[in-house]
């Protein structure tokens, strides 16, 4: 028995000017395996996937977003296998990283659900990600990234519509770690100029790693420095 911690973080639009103190922040959190969302296919990006090779996450896969597109970067300390995505480019395959690390005999998916007011079907996104879900069922497997959606008993204002597919997954076994972790409260990871604070960056635990969950976390930190306008989320479980 090993302990893992993961961390998701929506780096905003790429990082953008702010890129250098994202990877200093994502250093200093010292995760064994990282899911950047927002992540682009350009100068700030290599920048970034350089920096944290050097700095002791040699291994990474990217869902290879075209131009201009937000993509996700999963990066980890131990060997990884990237896989093929069960959707083509068209119907928004760069919001989808799957890999799977031989070190823990882990799958993970990353994830960056778009919002019902981008190109890509955010219906279509939830039905890939509670397809997938049920397929890894009985294996160690995470899903954790930006999933755009707010749990159905958040406030009103909050970006409710297809929250049934969060109560399906819970349903199906699987466990939000924040709210498991903090006993119903769930906090905020997104904070707007309104002053709006919503939860929209989630990790999610297979049924065969339950019980496994030792603690998760929001820094506010980095959201409140402005590097990006989402807070980190870091999970820590035996596996």
């Amino acid at each position: 028995m090993q302990t893992i911690k993961l961390l998701t973080w929506n780096i905003r639009q790429g990082g953008k000017k702010a890129i250098e103190q994202i990877a200093n922040s994502l250093e200093a959190h010292q995760a064994n395996v990282m899911i950047l969302t927002e992540f682009k296919d350009n100068p700030s990006g290599g920048y970034l996937k350089n920096y944290l090779q050097e700095a002791g996450w040699p291994y990474s896969a990217t869902s290879h977003p075209q131009h201009k597109e937000n993509g996700v970067l999963v990066v980890s300390r131990t060997p990884l296998k990237q896989l093929e995505p069960p959707f083509p480019n068209e119907q928004g395959s760069s919001r989808w990283n799957e890999v799977y690390i031989p070190h823990y005999d882990l799958s993970l998916l990353g994830v960056h659900v778009p919002n019902v007011n981008e190109k890509y079907d955010k219906a279509f996104h939830w039905e890939q990600i509670v397809s997938y879900a049920k397929q890894k069922t009985d294996e160690k497997c995470v899903v954790a990234g930006d999933l755009n959606t707010a749990r159905r008993e958040e406030k009103a204002s909050a970006p409710r519509k297809y929250s049934n597919f969060i109560q399906t997954l819970e349903n199906d076994g699987w466990t939000d770690a924040k709210k498991n972790a903090a006993q119903g409260a769930p906090g905020y990871t997104w904070y707007s100029n309104r002053k709006n604070g919503y939860r929209l960056d989630y990790v999610f635990l297979s049924p065969a790693l339950n019980g496994n969950l030792l603690a998760c976390h929001h820094s506010h930190d980095e959201r409140v420095r402005n590097y990006s306008d989402h807070a980190i989320v870091t999970a820590r479980l035996t596996i």
